[in-house]
């Protein structure tokens, strides 16, 4: 049996890069290579020995390459593809909710709405309406007294509905251009709990196609947007106007390019280099050997991709480190600071309530949920991220030391 017809060879990588790339999928999994090595690939899917495939490409290849050369590119690059492996996790924590099948009946029926001038004419009209009303809303930021633990479960359901239906957009993108699409789950992403859809096959599509699919959440959640536009500019109610505030806020979050939502992934399909955040934190990896006068080593991808595509991965690349660097040297440290500060307190008036036999403030039950709440998603995001690379060190150390002593020659 021929091993190598495992890997399926596709068209054409879309990305920026100067020189052209091809898609390769093995075991559920992409990876980019160069054409070289995809014709290296199909000479070894084509002969029925490994010999007879290295023979026959070093022959075509003109003695550019020697059999030795091609058995260690065979060896480092292409048997890695063939080996099993833990499919890499995008969150801390991940659980699929929905299967592929179940959610199939939903994106082929609504695949239709993804023709270019359904879009615009929704985009458009969403992004009209969303205009008027926060320029033309008073007291827009307003929130009353109403504000009760029904309201809030409402707002909670209401944000679990738009953001189940945000996924079903990405489905339906993806049988629109002819790819299939996964599960829809519930991850863990640092601290923040999210829904996901697996649209891994997307790379076979062309940046353009990718960003549709990018797109297709907040397009599907455009429609909920423009009937509760209508309906606040029919009646104004406060209600409402929460819900429309709450999904602006949701489309803020997703749009964000810093974290891996939809955000992210659009800002590496436009700039057309995949595995984007890896990219920047190899650039700075590059410049700090540069500066301490250390080997590079491998070049990074900014020097090879198109020069205007280049400053702009040069641009998000400094923006990205500079704002995750906020987030954990500033955002999550003031929390824990305030949280240390105020959270006894707030206790103590709980207790102070309670010992009483008087109903706590509504206010004061959010607010201690809250925090609990971004307490323990800090914690778990520590307990997944930190603490292994912890054991992992500990355990080289460990391992190194316990070698010294039994290679230390004993005292005489």
């Amino acid at each position: 049996m021929n091993i190598y017809k495992d890997i399926i060879i596709h068209q054409k990588l879309s990305s920026a890069t100067q020189e052209e790339r091809v898609l390769l999928s093995c075991g559920g999994q992409y990876y980019e290579a160069s054409p070289a090595m995809a014709e290296l690939v199909e000479t070894l899917q084509r002969h029925a020995t490994e010999e007879e495939a290295i023979a026959a490409y070093t022959e075509k290849k003109a003695g550019r390459y020697t059999p030795e050369l091609v058995r260690l590119i065979i060896d480092k690059f292409i048997i890695p593809l063939l080996t099993p492996k833990q499919q890499k996790r995008s969150f801390l924590y991940e659980k699929e909710l929905f299967s592929a099948a179940a959610i199939d009946k939903f994106s082929d029926t609504f695949r239709f709405l993804f023709n270019r001038w359904y879009m615009l004419t929704v985009f458009l009209v969403a992004v009209s309406l969303d205009t008027w009303f926060f320029f033309r809303t008073p007291d827009l930021l307003l929130f009353n007294n109403k504000v009760n633990i029904y309201l809030v479960v409402g707002l909670f359901v209401f944000m679990l509905a738009s953001s189940f239906f945000h996924e079903l957009g990405h489905a339906s993108a993806c049988k629109h251009f002819g790819v299939r699409h996964g599960g829809i789950g519930f991850g863990l992403y640092l601290n923040f709990p999210v829904l996901y859809t697996d649209v891994t096959e997307v790379w076979k599509l062309d940046r353009t196609q990718r960003c549709v699919v990018n797109l297709a959440g907040v397009y599907f959640q455009s429609y909920w947007l423009i009937i509760l536009l209508s309906v606040f500019l029919l009646t104004g109610n406060d209600i409402v106007r929460y819900l429309i505030l709450v999904m602006n806020l949701g489309f803020v979050m997703t749009l964000n390019p810093f974290f891996k939502f939809d955000g992210y992934w659009l800002a590496s399909d436009l700039l057309g280099v995949p595995n984007l955040r890896q990219r920047s934190l190899e650039l700075l990896g590059y410049v700090w050997k540069k500066l301490w006068k250390r080997p590079e080593g491998k070049r990074p991808y900014l020097l090879q991709i198109r020069p205007l595509e280049r400053y702009r991965l040069l641009v998000y690349s400094v923006t990205v480190n500079l704002f995750m660097g906020f987030y954990f040297v500033y955002v999550i440290p003031t929390f824990l600071y305030r949280f240390v500060q105020t959270f006894p307190d707030a206790v103590n008036e709980l207790i102070l309530y309670l010992s009483n036999r008087m109903m706590p403030p509504f206010a004061l039950l959010r607010n201690i949920g809250m925090q609990l709440v971004f307490l323990g998603l800090i914690g778990y995001l520590v307990y997944r991220s930190v603490i292994p690379l912890v054991r992992r060190y500990g355990r080289s150390f460990w391992l190194q030391s316990s070698c010294q002593r039994r290679c230390t020659p004993p005292c005489r």
